[in-house]
């Protein structure tokens, strides 16, 4: 993994839980924000695996 890689993958890490706390405060019904947040987690898991191999 390169410095790139590495950096973007700490910031990611960092504004994850505030993305996901903007989306849960943000407007629209409960289902709709579920759903978001996991899309965003699985994107996210699997943006890590991809960083890591």
């Amino acid at each position: 993994m390169n410095i790139v890689e590495e950096v973007l993958l700490i910031i990611g890490l960092l504004m994850f839980p505030y993305g996901i706390y903007e989306i849960w405060k943000g407007s629209g019904d409960k289902q709709t924000k579920i759903i978001v947040i996991g899309i965003s987690v699985i994107l996210y898991i699997v943006e890590t695996i991809l960083a890591l191999k």
